[in-house]
């Protein structure tokens, strides 16, 4: 897996959207990599206009692009595209001889994801998984602390989050909200898409040796105040063969913005990380530290970090998370569903409608207070009394290798047509 060559040549599928930013994170790092090609359906738009003064090809799509590059001049592809079609952008790449960068989450279902481990094995081509607050300062400082023993085995993991996302979020492209679209799964959701590093972060840090947690028990909840088909709500309990809980509630339906938190409890101290950068620590001895990452993990300097990582495995140092390293995480996210089954809506009389500016939000009532008692103590939705909330079954994710395979009501989803909508607009 040798290319001793720097910079490597990247490709991009896409140029605007997201993709836009990591374009600008490549650009922060010309030591390591360069962006030669993208594709775009429009090569009128700015995006593509962007590309084009600065020196990068534009492609009509994927069949164009592979026409025009070759694993001798070009060593990876980023692949920023939406779910739906990340397992065969992935696999197209790999066979073609290119690494891949690939957005989280990976790919939609444990199934998907053991295909293209297995071609990772097969093709010695790396598949990395972008979740770049894993490649961060604070993380780092955390996991290297938690494994060398300093604070004691982890015993639990409490990760929560409260976001609002207004209705138009999940109009924005095709598979927004979606369980499963031109016959595939999708499981848009917090567990799966816009907090999916909350829930990778919980389980790297939760796991005491290298690597994140694997659960082998899961209880979960799922709702959606949205209407949608998938969940924008949710509640993981996950247990760990080595006794380890991780607790993990999330919503999008809230009237307020919080902050994103994990927090460690070890035998000797209780970490919290919150927004990813800031760390506090607290000792059970009484000491206690505050360290302060925002120089270094804030916005584009958590992407630069990732982007610089994997160039330097495609050089030869050991990858710090591939789609093999992501398969605890496929666990949580497929075992939360076959539990929960399909999401459940929140009836009318416990939501508010807020207008702000142009934009409309439906917000869970006391949704704020009801994640943070959750949180504190590890309780689901169920548990804290809430009356649109009822308990999902315990399931065995051991020896687990398909989705669905647990839950009945997946499973006959599952075998109905799901709805065909048009291609997704390529900015």
């Amino acid at each position: 897996m040798n290319i001793k060559n720097l910079p490597l040549n990247i490709a991009m599928i896409g140029c605007g959207g997201y993709s836009g930013t990591l374009r600008s994170a490549i650009s922060k790092i010309p030591e390591l990599g360069r962006l030669i090609a993208v594709t775009t359906r429009n090569a009128e738009n700015d995006a593509a206009q962007e590309c084009t003064a600065a020196g990068v090809a534009i492609y009509k799509d994927v069949d164009d692009l592979f026409k025009h590059i070759t694993p001798q001049t070009c060593s990876a592809i980023v692949i920023p595209t939406g779910i739906d079609s990340h397992f065969e952008y992935t696999k197209r790449a790999v066979e073609n001889g290119f690494h891949v960068m690939l957005e989280k989450p990976p790919v939609a279902t444990v199934q998907e994801l053991d295909k293209l481990i297995e071609l990772q094995r097969h093709t010695g081509k790396w598949i990395f998984v972008n979740f770049q607050h894993l490649f961060t300062s604070s993380t780092a400082e955390i996991k290297n602390r938690v494994m060398s023993g300093e604070f004691g085995p982890v015993k639990s993991v409490h990760a929560h989050a409260l976001w609002r996302r207004p209705e138009e979020y999940f109009r924005r492209n095709v598979w927004s909200g979606r369980l499963r679209i031109n016959g595939g799964w999708v499981l848009d959701g917090t567990v799966g898409n816009p907090l999916a590093h909350l829930m990778a972060e919980a389980q790297y840090l939760g796991n005491s040796g290298a690597g994140m947690l694997v659960p082998a028990r899961i209880q979960a909840e799922l709702y959606h105040a949205n209407t949608i088909e998938s969940e924008d709500t949710s509640a993981v309990r996950i247990q760990a063969d080595n006794g380890v809980k991780l607790f993990f509630s999330a919503s999008l339906a809230t009237g307020e913005f919080g902050t994103t938190v994990c927090e460690i409890y070890t035998e000797n101290a209780k970490i919290t990380l919150t927004e990813y950068r800031l760390v506090d620590i607290e000792f059970n001895d009484g000491r206690k530290e505050y360290h302060d990452f925002t120089e270094k993990d804030d916005g584009v300097f958590s992407r630069t970090a990732m982007l610089s990582s994997m160039i330097r495995s495609i050089n030869g140092e050991p990858p710090l998370i591939t789609v093999e390293e992501c398969r605890p995480f496929m666990l949580a996210w497929n075992g939360a569903f076959e539990s929960a089954g399909i999401p459940s809506a929140i009836g009318a009389e416990f939501m508010t409608i807020e207008q702000r500016g142009q934009s409309t939000f439906r917000c869970i009532k006391d949704i704020a207070g009801h994640v943070r008692k959750m949180a504190g103590e590890g309780l689901m939705f169920s548990e804290a009394g809430i009356p649109w909330a009822s308990p999902g079954q315990l399931v065995d994710m051991r020896n687990y290798t398909h989705f669905p395979s647990l839950n009945y009501g997946l499973i006959e989803l599952g075998k109905m047509p799901a709805s065909r909508r048009g291609p997704e607009k390529d900015s």
